[in-house]
């Protein structure tokens, strides 16, 4: 059994429930990885103050990456899921269990607050009236509808509820409502659309960094002279023969009037709107490519399937991965500078979908969602960083800044000196600049390719919830995994100097 006084653990508050417990020594274990965690909560159910039965604990599935594994199970009450309840025991490749994150709640409370509720439960057809009348203040259905039953804990309260998700358009959103059973009133709303206001950069990374100039202007996508020694001629691998921008990672056909070359020479100036669908292409081929290299490959992969972009989806300066159920997909807008112009703006947006890839639904509480802005920042300055210069590498968006006047530098910036919590400002992509700029402290003292590594495999260390201090500590447990931990003095100072730690 685990010994909580020797072990790292954060505490439910509410509850005095070890939420979270890790660097804990543990033997090895034999047999497959859900034979090791169901022997591990039978062991350790009383320590870890698991109080509902161990089969109201059912098992999910087992989320792999470099580092080991993560056997997960929801928790149940009476049949019903408890949204947010949830156990993740974490086991390295040794077959050693070295982290545990425990969501669950509480027995006393769910029978004193859930089970006289229950009985007061409307007709579905009730609920779906409240869904439609919602649908129609929001914009217009363009997805599927799913809808299952939860217990919600809402400000201490649990109550019985439908979770239903369903994305829209014009405008473009993903929603996820909670819905009370016994009132058919809505408990909270979530639009969990990951979005960019206005951005862009395009060749590798765009014209600014290629160039290396700063007074360059978009004038409405017209082929300049300039712009000439910009333009590099890359290999677009794996096409399917369809003569369409499509192979193994990305599809592009979701964009209107898309690109068609049956000779596969889409050989475009950004002049032509079909110069962005190659740069999209391009950009999210190359990089997951560069993800499989590090590892993350076969069952292992992350996000290795084709995602559809629309390179051209909204007149707007704006894009966003959309995570609405049977979506997953990328949309760039065309305002000011086109965004699929940009290689940093392209890399940011996917660094929404690799999260959700990971952890579906990443991002949901406040420091969360600035983290997912950090990463998306990151994943841009990480992957261009050699074909900058100088103060360049630290700039994120300097293209599609200049869409907001000639004076515009950059959309943000991965050196950030600000610190946690005090310069906090509540705003997803301002707070997200101390985060990436963690991150890119963390890549200084690791090297690019151990940084990438350990920052993707600490993802599936998270939930949906996870905070700051969360990803901080997961990015040393992956080091410590992949690596052996040598640089877990190193890490930890960057985080403690930023007073996230």
């Amino acid at each position: 059994m685990i010994d909580l006084k020797k072990a790292n653990v954060r505490w439910n508050k509410d509850d005095y429930v070890p939420r979270k417990v890790s660097d804990f020594e543990s033997k090895p274990a034999a047999g497959e990885p859900r034979e090791i965690a169901d022997t591990f909560l039978k062991d350790n159910k009383d320590t870890l103050k698991i109080s509902c039965q161990l089969s109201d604990l059912r098992y999910e599935k087992i989320s792999r990456s470099l580092g080991g594994c993560a056997v997960l199970y929801q928790q149940h009450f009476e049949g019903t899921p408890i949204h947010g309840g949830w156990v993740a025991v974490h086991i390295d490749n040794k077959n050693q269990v070295f982290l545990v994150k425990n969501d669950t709640v509480p027995i006393d409370k769910l029978r004193t607050r859930v089970k006289a509720k229950k009985a007061a439960a409307l007709p579905e057809n009730e609920i779906e009236t409240t869904v439609q009348n919602f649908i129609k203040g929001h914009g217009t259905l363009n997805t599927e509808i799913e809808k299952e039953k939860v217990i919600y804990p809402l400000k201490g309260n649990l109550q019985s509820a439908w979770k239903v998700k369903f994305g829209t358009e014009n405008p473009a959103a993903s929603w996820i409502l909670f819905i009370d059973m016994a009132t058919a009133q809505i408990i909270e709303e979530r639009d969990v659309l990951r979005k960019l206001n206005g951005k862009g950069k395009v060749f590798k990374p765009n014209p600014v960094v290629a160039l290396n100039r700063d007074d360059l202007n978009d004038k409405n996508d017209l082929d300049q002279p300039e712009f000439n020694a910009a333009y590099k001629t890359v290999t677009l691998k794996e096409l399917d023969n369809s003569g369409n921008l499509k192979g193994p990672y990305v599809d592009l056909t979701s964009t209107k009037n898309y690109a068609k070359a049956p000779d596969g020479k889409f050989m475009y100036t950004r002049g032509d709107k079909h110069f962005e669908e190659v740069m999209v292409y391009y950009h999210l081929d190359t990089t997951q490519r560069y993800i499989q290299s590090l590892g993350f490959s076969g069952d292992k992969g992350i996000l290795n399937r084709p995602i559809k972009a629309n390179a051209h989806g909204i007149p707007d300066d704006n894009s966003y991965y959309d995570p609405s159920p049977k979506k997953k997909d990328l949309t760039f807008g065309d305002g000011n500078v086109d965004d699929a112009e940009d290689g940093d703006i392209i890399l940011h947006e996917y660094g929404h979908a690799i999260q959700d890839a990971i952890v579906s639904g990443f991002g949901q509480s406040a420091e969360g969602s600035a983290m997912g802005e950090g990463f998306g920042d990151y994943m841009a300055g990480t992957r261009f960083s050699d074909y900058k210069k100088g103060d360049r590498k630290l700039r994120v968006g300097e293209w599609d800044a200049k869409g907001y006047g000639p004076g515009e530098q950059c959309l943000r910036r991965l050196d950030s000196s600000k610190h946690y919590p005090e310069d906090m400002e509540n705003e997803c992509h301002v707070d997200g600049e101390i985060w990436s700029a963690c991150l890119w402290k963390v890549r200084k003292l690791l090297g690019r390719k151990k940084a990438d590594t350990v920052i993707l495999e600490s993802h599936f260390y998270l939930n949906q919830y996870a905070d700051f201090k969360d990803g901080a500590e997961a990015i040393i447990m992956a080091e410590k995994n992949i690596y052996g931990g040598k640089k877990t003095s190193g890490l930890t100072k960057i985080f403690k100097d930023r007073g996230i730690l």
